[in-house]
């Protein structure tokens, strides 16, 4: 059966008047290049102050950094202060299956039970976990994961008296509970896998499961919810991870969000009180180059602003401008196609080491500022410093500056680097990669003050980028032989979801080099590590630890 039917003559009546029937054409100004800007309905207005609540995947929380900055209440932000959750970030709130997002509906409306005898589980000497809550936050005390459970539940509730709740889509593929006949959230954590390993499983949804689970939700917020409620749906760009499945993530990432997308559409027909929001859409057809961190994971972050400030200004009637957001848009799309595709074979041949294409083509540098950065990238990988100073030497972009400065700390002029990065870091730049590279020339200094110096600007620059700041410090000052003072630093940066295994081991080395055994083994409660090399690390640790103490 069809979701929408229309009559032949007001079909062609409809596409002849619409005026976004068609794509449009790269010969003339458009939408879709290099941004894509999908129009969308907006059938209501937010009205000034009122209270907004927000669930679903990681868009949401970018939504509710929107919403609080104009003036709105967001509920789940709210949350945040509570001692339970202070210190934590808003990542936990995520819910990225229908399932779960039917989950919090359920528990907070009274329509199931939350088992904390279930669902709560120990990981290890009074530490546990809520096994429906993102798997980064780190295992607490009972009282304080009850705690946590219950503000959850009521912050939810307060679905009940909000006219307008915003819902982010996220994946398809869930870890099950056998014992509690129920879907996760997030996978559960490798020692619980490894302790119950008949409990567990992974499922990859249908359509039909995701339809169902948020027409549940949704039913369960109208029948509670006010009369005037409206949502806008939305399926977050942000791809999978990775992929449990024995097949390529690209491929498992397409049909996730296939799914969801159709999920969202139908809904839609089903619900007059449902507007659909294009934010995949305008990320996923956007220039990669633009769209997408190193990672191919996370997007950046100015795109999130652009795509979050499109939705927010177009539902509070605020004209304000979001060209300026991607201030370098036009860097590289003057290129030619024949320019873009020599640099994406430039690319390919980086990665696998091909340094005869790369020779062969070098004097594509000179002309193209996209084969100039991938031949930087190879350079520097093999180590040809004085080549990658010659290549960056006029370029001014920052990601060729961090390259070049890299290059100096190489040929032993640190100082030098540190002329280079300092206007990077005062400049506010998205990302991590010009402090990294400044604690390395600091280091190549042995300047401890120059150091502490970084710490002290990046905090004050950036107090939401602590976890890295101090991690990252606190390895520069186990690297100047200064562990004392390092330690303060990377107990903060473990106190933190961020980087959990790869934090806790340096933190727990740290520990064990000032024979601090006790402390470096409570460090280790309940991490597993995120890749093989992380649990071989995190074993041996853990053998020392049992060596020293006898």
């Amino acid at each position: 059966m069809p979701i929408f039917s229309i009559e032949g003559q007001d079909a062609l009546h409809i596409r002849r008047n619409n005026e976004y029937a068609a794509w449009g054409s790269r010969n003339e100004e458009n939408r879709v290049e290099p941004v894509a800007n999908p129009a969308f309905e907006v059938p209501f207005r937010l009205e000034p102050g009122e209270t907004i609540f927000t669930i679903g995947s990681c868009f949401a929380r970018n939504v509710e950094s929107e919403l609080v900055q104009r003036g709105f209440r967001v509920p789940m932000r709210e949350l945040l202060t509570k001692p339970e959750f202070r210190d934590l970030p808003a990542e936990i709130f995520n819910n990225f299956g229908t399932p779960s997002i039917y989950n919090e509906f359920a528990w907070a409306f009274g329509d199931r039970q939350f088992d904390e005898e279930k669902n709560i589980v120990e990981v290890g000497n009074g530490k546990f976990v809520d096994l429906h809550m993102v798997n980064s936050i780190r295992p607490a005390p009972l009282e304080i994961v009850q705690k946590r459970r219950r503000g959850l539940i009521d912050a939810t509730r307060i679905m009940a008296d909000c006219r307008v709740m915003i819902m982010t889509l996220g994946l398809v593929e869930l870890w099950w509970d056998n014992e509690t006949e129920s879907y996760l959230n997030t996978g559960p954590l490798p020692s619980l896998l490894k302790k119950h390993p008949n409990r567990f499983a992974l499922h990859v949804l249908s359509f039909e499961e995701c339809h169902d689970y948020l027409r549940k939700a949704l039913n369960i917020a109208l029948k509670n919810g006010r009369a005037d409620i409206s949502i806008i749906l939305t399926v977050s760009p942000v791809p999978m991870m990775a992929t449990h499945r024995n097949i390529d993530v690209i491929t498992a990432n397409s049909y996730s969000k296939s799914v969801l997308r159709t999920v969202a559409e139908q809904l839609v027909a089903e619900y007059p009180q449902i507007t659909y929001f294009p934010s995949y859409e305008t990320v996923s057809l956007s220039d990669r180059r633009f769209t997408w961190s190193d990672d191919f994971v996370h997007v950046n972050p100015d795109m999130i602003a652009l795509n979050v400030e499109r939705m927010v200004n177009a539902f509070t009637g605020t004209q304000i401008a979001t060209a300026q957001i991607l201030p370098n848009l036009q860097i590289e799309t003057t290129e030619s196609a024949e320019s873009l595709l020599l640099a994406e074979k430039a690319r390919e041949a980086r990665i696998a080491g091909n340094g005869r294409f790369l020779a062969r083509n070098a004097a594509a540098a000179d002309t193209s500022p996209a084969f100039a950065l991938e031949y930087a990238k190879f350079l520097h990988q093999t180590q040809r410093h004085p080549m990658v100073l010659k290549v960056t030497e006029k370029d001014g972009r920052p990601v060729m500056q961090i390259l070049r400065a890299q290059a100096l700390i190489a040929i032993g002029k640190p100082e030098e680097a540190q002329a280079i990065l300092l206007p990077l870091c005062q400049a506010k730049l998205k990302g991590i990669d010009h402090w990294r590279v400044r604690t390395e020339a600091a280091i190549a200094m042995r300047s401890e003050k120059e150091l502490l110096r970084i710490e002290q600007e990046w905090l004050g620059l950036h107090p939401r980028a602590a976890h890295n700041a101090q991690l990252l410090v606190g390895r520069g000052l186990r690297k100047l032989g200064e562990d004392e003072k390092a330690v303060s630093r990377l107990a903060a940066a473990a106190a933190t979801p961020g980087g959990m295994a790869a934090t806790a081991i340096e933190y727990a080395d740290c520990l064990l080099a000032l024979k601090r055994h006790r402390k470096a083994q409570q460090a280790l409660e309940g991490i597993a590590g995120d890749t093989k090399w992380q649990a071989t690390r995190i074993s041996d640790l853990k053998r020392k630890i049992r060596d020293a103490l006898g």
